[in-house]
């Protein structure tokens, strides 16, 4: 579940950035040189250079966090792993309404 949680908020974070790609600000100079050849330059705001930045360490992570998928791995194998059944419902049923 937490591999989907995190893989949504990763889709979620690449939506945005493709939403707020649209609006970012640029800026085109031509610079003339002595052969003529003009020159395009692209300025992005520091609002998508940080945004840039986040989603590549978002990017970055490990998909799975494996000290957990361990911690339950043992305690299931241990038979000691307990699940909350009303409390998983409501979980479940927080996410999704």
């Amino acid at each position: 579940m937490n591999i989907m949680i995190i893989n949504n908020n990763i889709q979620a974070v690449a939506g945005a950035y493709a939403a707020n790609s649209k609006k970012i600000k640029t800026a085109v100079k031509e610079e003339s040189s002595d052969t003529g050849i003009s020159k395009d330059e692209v300025v992005l705001s520091t609002q998508a250079q940080s945004f840039s930045q986040i989603l590549q360490k978002a990017q970055s992570m490990p998909e799975v966090r494996q000290d957990k998928v361990d911690t339950y791995s043992a305690q299931i194998g241990a038979g000691l792993y307990q699940i909350d059944p009303k409390g998983l419902a409501d979980k479940i049923l927080n996410m999704r309404f």
